[in-house]
């Protein structure tokens, strides 16, 4: 067990973990601002006032999780990059939106997303949960429980568990629906996992959920998401293995040279 779990540090890692649960629930609190401000729509000065609020909790909130996150020893992990990030952000939100959108195209809508969506549309201000609600989630689902749950050596089994447990939480009626959020979970985790910096989730959560915030607010259908994050993903993936054998190529080529 000890091989696969970290035994000693156990407590503290349920500790973290009920902590950041809890956190989660005071994101609701912008949620009902937001609800709340519908009646009072026209009202700017008012609008102005909820909107600072909202801010205001949903920062409390994600530092608090942060603090709690890299709270007591610190985790080594790999710093944090744009420049060398940018292609796993890139491969994992297109292998994300067709995990996503596959899976939901032959299944009917779950809860979940249907409260969003009818949130998002009389709500516009939820813009700032599309970023608070990622990050909660990924330091809760990628961070505490992967790191502190579970041996560097477990990296497979903490994906699945990551990904299962991340299903779990969403409103889910049946095992498709399920499915819809595990594989989602699953591939945030397997970022997490790859790249060794719980930034590369965030960002990718973070750039779901904004486009799917444009999708509500367009004509662009599922099918047209899915079919374009397939070619996307070919693409990158073409470039990039054209991009190494040409590395490769002449790193041989200079090696020959020097022989």
């Amino acid at each position: 067990m000890g091989k696969i779990f970290k035994i000693q540090g156990l407590p503290v890692a349920i500790f973290k973990l009920v902590m950041i649960y809890l956190l989660i629930q005071l994101t609701d609190i912008p949620m009902s601002i937001v609800e709340f401000s519908r009646n009072r729509s026209g009202d700017f000065g008012f609008q102005t006032g909820l909107f600072v609020a909202a801010l205001i909790i949903s920062l409390i909130t994600v530092s608090a999780a942060w603090y709690i996150y890299r709270g007591g020893r610190p985790i080594q992990r790999q710093q944090w990059s744009l420049k060398r990030h940018w292609l796993a952000i890139l491969v994992g939100l297109l292998v994300f939106l067709i995990v996503n959108v596959g899976i939901g195209m032959l299944i009917p809508i779950t809860e979940n997303q249907a409260t969003i969506e009818d949130l998002l549309k009389r709500a516009p201000l939820l813009l700032t949960m599309g970023i608070v609600g990622p990050i909660m989630e990924e330091l809760t689902f990628r961070g505490v429980l992967m790191d502190y749950f579970f041996q560097p050596r477990a990296g497979w089994l903490a994906i699945l568990v990551s990904g299962t447990l991340f299903g779990l939480i969403h409103q889910t009626k049946t095992v498709y629906e399920w499915l819809v959020y595990a594989g989602m979970g699953w591939v945030l985790a397997t970022a997490y996992w790859l790249t060794k910096t719980i930034f590369v989730p965030i960002m990718i959560h973070i750039l779901n959920n904004c486009g799917s915030l444009f999708q509500l607010t367009t004509n662009v259908s599922n099918i047209q998401v899915f079919w374009g994050a397939v070619i996307g993903l070919v693409i990158v993936v073409s470039v990039w293995s054209f991009w190494r054998w040409r590395v490769t190529q002449q790193a041989r080529d200079i090696g020959e040279s020097i022989k």
